[in-house]
């Protein structure tokens, strides 16, 4: 059974979605259903779509708790040099 949704979104953001979709072969109403049913199939929102000023409140926190541990433990380098050594495995 199929349902109606309507959106409300400024002229503007609806024409740039409009053209982003028609270069990749397809309208809106079928790009807005391939969205929608990635998020119903893996029951998560694309992370690549956030910024910092519009991810959600649960994504900053887990975000902030990260970057607080590699704070207080994670390695630190004094050179550009000295940390491509490491990650390059040069230092063994």
């Amino acid at each position: 059974m199929n349902s109606t949704l309507q959106v409300r979104i400024d002229k503007k953001t609806k024409e740039r979605a409009r053209r982003a979709f028609r270069a990749a072969g397809i309208d809106l109403s079928s790009g807005l259903r391939l969205f929608l049913t990635h998020i119903g199939r893996t029951g998560e929102v694309p992370r690549e779509m956030f910024t910092y000023d519009n991810a959600p409140a649960s994504f900053m926190k887990k975000l902030m708790r990260e970057a607080d541990y590699a704070l207080k433990h994670g390695k630190r380098y004094n050179s550009a040099k000295e940390l491509l050594d490491d990650v390059l495995g040069k230092n063994r």
